[in-house]
């Protein structure tokens, strides 16, 4: 029987795994949790249980995540399973020796928000990059969405908001609810930052009767490929063709210019995408 093989992408994604599960406590006990910030999820609970008893925050999120991740078990794949495990295990065990030794953060409940927000954000993102979660109500939401079609999304929101609710009552400071909403936001913001790149782009779709004049000049100008397809417009009967390329955001103003002089008449559409892959952008893998 052969033995699993360590490889060099394991050792990493575990050591990023450490690194954020730190980071994520760090900001956790030394801006949210002196200034009683509500927050969503099992983490929101675990305060507010230390808050009522004096729990240690790390074992009761283990303790209420030991159920979920049976739950979420048949949901997940192994790696990102055993990586989730890691994750909350390691962030827990963090949170619990840290707490005695980190003081207080004395500041205004918005300074708070705003820095617990980012640190948080950056330990959250290092732990995705890696491939893992922290576990809590995204096992949950997972699982609803599997069995009711529900959106994962939905579930997240609610399921949070009723927390955060909760604990701002608990706390006896609704307007803590606010501040946790700050939080909520630029966590989320540095997540998608740190897991999908500073680089996020535009796609646009380009629908004209002068496809080699419009896709010639994107591919000489701006040196971005296109891909086109042919397209009838139900109202006028008219062929036509769809052109879709990827530029970068400051290419937005020179592609708008570039359409306009080969087809005035051309109809397009631009949206954010995230990130992409290809020639001239980055490599898979990335």
């Amino acid at each position: 029987m052969k033995k699993p093989q360590i490889t060099k992408e394991a050792v990493v994604s575990y050591l990023l795994i450490t690194l954020g599960s730190l980071v994520y406590a760090l900001g956790q006990l030394y801006f949210i949790k002196p200034l009683h910030i509500p927050m969503g999820g099992v983490s929101g609970l675990a305060l507010v249980a230390n808050f009522l008893w004096s729990l240690p925050i790390g074992v009761v999120t283990i303790v209420l995540n030991i159920p979920l991740l049976f739950l979420g078990w048949r949901n997940m794949g192994r790696g990102f399973f055993v990586k989730t495990a890691f994750a909350i295990v390691f962030s827990s065990v963090f949170t619990d020796l840290l707490e005695p030794l980190l003081p207080a953060f004395d500041g205004e409940m918005l300074i708070a928000a705003l820095y617990g927000g980012i640190v948080m954000g950056v330990g959250y993102g290092l732990i995705f990059r890696a491939g893992g979660t922290t576990g809590g109500v995204d096992i949950i939401a997972k699982w609803i969405n599997r069995q009711k079609d529900i959106p994962i999304g939905t579930t997240n929101l609610i399921a949070n908001t009723v927390v955060i609710v909760g604990s701002a009552l608990i706390y006896g400071n609704l307007d803590s609810a606010l501040y946790a909403m700050v939080t909520s936001y630029l966590t989320s913001m540095v997540i998608d930052k740190m897991v999908y790149g500073m680089d996020a782009q535009k796609s646009a779709m380009i629908i004209t009767s002068k496809p080699k004049e419009v896709a010639g000049a994107v591919m000489e100008e701006l040196h971005r490929g296109c891909t086109g397809m042919d397209a009838t417009g139900m109202y006028t009967g008219d062929q036509r063709t769809v052109l879709i390329c990827a530029v970068r955001r400051h290419e937005t103003g020179t592609l708008k210019k570039l359409i306009l002089e080969k087809d005035e008449n051309a109809f397009m559409m631009i949206s954010n995408i995230s990130e992409v892959f290809g020639h001239n952008f980055k490599r898979l893998g990335q």
